[in-house]
């Protein structure tokens, strides 16, 4: 007879929902970087965050990409493997 930690062995490897990253990339960014974005500006595609945003805003968002980077896995530790870069 299997024990009831063993069926729950597949549910320790889960990532959160796109949605929820996208979400916490635009907090972090806000809260950062200071410039308010929202979850539908953001699309990730192959690790990468793309930002729909003015060039001023881009620009404020790259000067401090390591610090919304770290953030964001202190926030969400899968993140890390989930968004590598912010464009």
């Amino acid at each position: 007879m299997k024990r009831a930690a063993s069926f729950l062995d597949r549910f320790q490897n889960l990532t959160p929902p796109n949605d929820a990253v996208r979400k916490m990339v635009a907090e972090v960014i806000k809260n950062i970087a200071g410039v308010p974005i929202t979850r539908e500006q953001v699309k990730i595609t192959r690790d990468v965050a793309f930002i729909t945003c003015s060039s001023v805003a881009r620009n404020a968002i790259r000067r401090s990409r390591t610090d919304i980077l770290e953030e964001l896995a202190k926030r969400l530790p899968k993140a890390r493997e989930l968004v590598r870069d912010i464009r």
